[in-house]
């Protein structure tokens, strides 16, 4: 079943819907070209939740999967990478839980001389290793989706990761909040969610802060042809307490993030896909 929820609204409410969304859109512009927030916590989250997911979903289902990668390479410097990642999913005709997990670990090596002797020649002792962690991160992730309609959903998502190398030992948070389904068609999909973000931050000094953020989100899928597809999306996060970290502060609503996203797909066969994509925080 096709939904094209613009085609049924009236023509005063259609003009009200496109020029509420050009007016956001310029203001995201702008605050997109302003300066960095206080504070970026998580990176930006965009699940498009929708009745689709469970749409032929006739029992409870589960599915899961996972991934693990390795990559050493060795010569005057050295490095050993290991990723690894597992996705669970359960859904039945009205709900969609789903789980991830995701880490990665890489460790450089670079190997330096120095002929302190001044013999020309480098001797055991004047060859030393340097060895540090490039990358040390976690995240788990949980979003629950209730669908109450073909449009409309609420849903509720965790998060909590640490990020060692960029001194963030932990970051937590979550959302809530409903989600509606704007504009549907066999080609192109509009959704829209608002609601509530916590997002928590402790650095490797051990000081923290925690923001209480009004959420509103925006996403755009659409098939351009038969093997490209293009992604977009923006969220914006407007703080809803004062926040402290060292010696800067930001009153109510003066640590607005946005956060935006895009990519393009090209499937070219069944067994190769090429994907562009650019992401932007502030």
């Amino acid at each position: 079943m096709v939904l094209d929820v613009m085609k049924m609204l009236d023509s005063k409410t259609r003009s009200w819907w496109v020029a509420g969304l050009t007016g956001a859109a310029l203001v995201l512009s702008g605050w997109m070209a302003g300066g960095t927030a206080l504070a970026q916590p998580a990176d930006p989250t965009f699940e498009l939740g929708k009745k689709d997911d469970v749409k032929d979903v006739k029992d409870v289902e589960w599915t899961a999967k996972g991934e693990a990668g390795l990559v050493s390479t060795t010569g005057n410097s050295k490095t050993t990478t290991v990723s690894t990642g597992l996705n669970a999913i359960r859904k039945d005709k009205d709900n969609k839980l789903e789980a991830s997990l995701v880490g990665t670990f890489a460790r450089a090596t670079i190997r330096t001389v120095a002929d302190a002797n001044g013999n020309g020649v480098i001797d055991p002792d004047e060859l030393h290793s340097n060895s540090t962690n490039s990358a040390e991160d976690a995240a788990f992730k949980l979003r629950y989706d209730r669908y109450l309609t073909e449009l409309d959903a609420l849903y509720v998502t965790g998060l909590i990761a640490t990020d060692r190398p960029a001194g963030k030992n932990l970051i937590g948070g979550g959302q809530a909040g409903y989600s509606r389904g704007l504009y549907k068609t066999d080609a192109q999909e509009v959704l829209a969610e608002i609601g509530y973000d916590l997002s928590y931050l402790r650095l490797a000094d051990d000081t923290s802060t925690t923001i209480h953020s009004v959420r509103v989100f925006a996403g755009y899928k659409a098939k351009l042809n038969k093997i490209a597809s293009l992604d977009a999306a923006v969220e914006a996060l407007f703080n809803a307490n004062r926040i402290t970290i060292g010696t800067e502060n930001a009153g109510v609503f003066k640590d607005s993030r946005i956060n935006g996203n895009i990519a393009l797909t090209a499937s070219l066969s069944s067994k190769l896909t090429l994907a562009a994509s650019f992401a932007q925080r502030c």
